[in-house]
């Protein structure tokens, strides 16, 4: 059997796994680029009889019983490191660290012995001026002693500082590389373990951060084995809930899974799905949102105003009807909600948080509240139990791939960029940033910041948008306006500004030419009735006639008036074209039926009848009935003769 046979799906539930996959388990953790990193396991580290350094921890401890600094062997570990700390490994590693060649234990020992010497005779007070009470032969023996310490002495004083220097920079790096080494450093909504049943080099099993509590994300793994051990999950539960557009869905599930062994797996649900066992279960659903458009009333009514229709009080009311009904369940399923490990919530809208966050129930601080990491659909119960499948099942995954290191920038290559950017800046000219600004106050409608834009920066609104080419069909702000359909900046613009209304762009159109709607157009007219007749050539502006506001509304309700009767005037003719379809199609089916007497049965007029809606009791009455009536007139006939 190969090794992708090992395992099925449904032996991947975090709270029920195999002992094959538990045991197989182990935690990876990264670096801050993402290196996987093996780190020592906790066993081998209490069984240590001596701490070990951050250096040890991050790598793999050698089994070696020899010092490739001093080129020395030794019988075991304990003394091996007892070497470690003394002073001739210490000064042979300052040496190597700078090129020179270390020495042996015997020349070493000579070395510390002739400067200790040295030390004392520099120590005599006996001593005078050089030369007046040595001899011969003690002048003779201290030349190598003094050659030698001062060789001594130069190496230990060029050789500290440096040393220093270099070890605090490696116990600096050790120490960095210590802390940033995790199982969270991915930016993943997963913690992954590697695991010998996988077969991709780079596969390993990924489980949710969201399932982990604070304390249990620091032993995630140790947290998989207490899930796993006996029965600690048989009575645990959580809670699941969604609300989306009016849509809720609610439900209290168990951890422990049903026994679907014999159920068919030609149905919609996956066998994993048909696994799950709601204790609880509710959905509801309330008229919040109108069709296509999106968005709540409530949050409608934020953005734009409280609107007065009649739809608008509806969904309304359903708001506030949909968040009494959620409270109200809350309230029911308060038992569970106080066992449960972990509350998933899925509300959007600022509304709908509220609506959980604001009973007596769930309280903002409680620390099992948590989100699904993944998108879903329509607040559904199928959905509630894909999105449970999808949390507490592993994942075969891929590990994120190491990030690229960051080359840092010379001093030259910086001052280059910096000379660039700098350059950039220069480049943009004071025009075009004036442009700039005053579009976006333009385009945001902040008439009043505009109007003290302009002042500040001593601009009519009349100034040319650079640049010129970007802006050839709309070179000033009354162009752009009119084009882009503001509608209350036209106004602004023409009457308070009193902008030109007769610039020509470069195709010699004037802004109320490149107006295109009727409403940009009448904002042209009303502004043309405030400055009067007398303000300038309004021929050369190509506006209509003047229209004071009240004539535009009154004008504007007339056009509402005549369309509103139109459609009127189309909905009843649709009704009525669809009222004679439906008497036809009935007539149709009735078909053209008999007179009931005494009188001669139209025989023509019966095989006519439609017995398509007759059951076949009524179908043989109806013959018989025709037949007793044939023979009573074959009777009448025969006694008039």
């Amino acid at each position: 059997m190969s090794k992708q046979n090992i395992f099925k799906k449904n032996d991947l539930y975090i709270y029920d796994l195999s002992p094959l996959i538990i045991n197989s388990l182990k935690l990876v953790n990264f670096d801050s680029n993402l290196n996987e990193v093996e780190l020592p396991d906790a066993q081998n580290e209490a069984n240590e009889p001596e701490q070990l350094s951050q250096e040890t921890k991050l790598k793999e401890i050698s089994n070696s019983l020899t010092c490739n600094t001093c080129d020395l062997e030794f019988n075991d570990q304990k003394i091996k490191r007892e070497h470690y700390r003394t002073d001739f490994h210490i000064f042979n590693v300052k040496r190597k660290v700078n090129g020179l060649d270390p020495l042996s234990e015997i020349n070493y020992s000579n070395l510390t012995d002739l400067n200790d010497d040295f030390k004392k005779d520099e120590a005599m007070d006996t001593i005078d001026e050089v030369g007046k009470t040595t001899d011969e032969n003690s002048s003779s023996e201290e030349e190598p002693i003094g050659s030698d310490t001062d060789m001594y002495a130069e190496t230990l004083s060029t050789l500290d500082i440096n040393i220093k220097n270099e070890t605090q920079k490696l116990e600096d790096e050790i120490l960095e590389q210590a802390v940033t080494v995790s199982h969270l450093n991915t930016r993943s909504a997963q913690i992954y373990f590697n695991s010998d049943i996988l077969t991709g080099a780079r596969e390993a099993f990924g489980a949710y951060k969201t399932l982990f509590n604070e304390k249990e994300l620091e032993i995630p793994l140790d947290t998989v084995k207490a899930w796993n051990d006996g029965d600690s999950q048989s009575t645990a539960i959580s809670a699941l809930f969604m609300v989306s557009g009016g849509h809720f869905a609610g439900a209290i599930v168990s951890h422990q899974k049903l026994n679907v062994k014999r159920n068919s797996k030609n149905t919609e649900e996956t066998i994993q799905e048909q696994a799950v066992s709601f204790l609880e279960k509710k959905t509801f659903h309330r008229y919040t949102t109108r069709r296509k458009q999106g968005g709540s009333q409530s949050a409608n009514d934020n953005a734009k105003g409280k609107a007065n229709s009649a739809g608008s009080t509806l969904r309304r009311y359903n708001e506030f009807a949909l968040r009494e009904d959620i409270q109200n369940l809350l309230k029911e399923w308060n038992p569970y909600l106080q066992k449960c490990q972990n509350i998933f919530i899925r509300a959007n809208s600022v509304f709908d948080k509220k609506t959980f966050m604001d009973s007596d129930y769930i309280s903002k601080e409680d620390d099992r509240i948590k989100t699904f990491p993944f998108p879903t659909n329509k607040p559904a119960l199928h959905e509630l139990k894909k999105a449970w499948c999808e949390l507490v099942y592993l994942k075969v995954s891929e590990k994120p791939k190491p990030s690229e290191t960051k080359i840092k920038l010379t001093d030259n290559s910086s001052a280059l960029k910096n000379n660039d950017n700098n350059s950039q800046k220069t480049e943009i000219k004071l025009e075009e940033q004036q442009t700039k600004e005053a579009l976006s106050l333009l385009k945001k409608g902040r008439a009043p910041l505009l109007i003290a834009f302009l002042r500040k920066n001593k601009l009519n609104a009349n100034f040319i948008l650079e640049p010129k080419n970007r802006y050839e069909n709309t070179p000033t702000l009354l162009h752009f306006a009119s084009q882009q359909g503001f509608k209350q900046m036209v106004g602004i613009l023409s009457t308070t500004l009193k902008a030109d209304l007769s610039i020509k762009n470069k195709f010699g159109k004037t802004p109320y030419e490149l107006a295109k709607n009727n409403s940009i157009k009448q904002a042209f007219q009303i502004a043309r009735f405030n400055l009067g007749e007398s303000y300038t050539s309004w021929q050369d502006t190509k506006i209509g006639g003047a229209l004071s506001r009240e004539q535009v509304d009154e004008m504007n309700k007339e056009e509402e008036t005549i369309k509103n009767e139109e459609l009127r005037n189309a909905i009843e003719e649709e009704l009525q074209k669809q009222k004679e379809k439906r008497d036809k199609e009935l007539e149709e089916k009735r078909g053209v039926g008999c007179t009931l007497g005494n009188n001669e049965v139209d025989f023509s007029v019966k095989q006519n009848l439609n017995l398509n809606s007759l059951n076949e009791d009524q179908r043989k009455r109806l013959m018989r009935e025709q037949r007793a009536r044939a023979a009573e007139a074959r009777i009448k006939a025969m006694q008039n003769k």
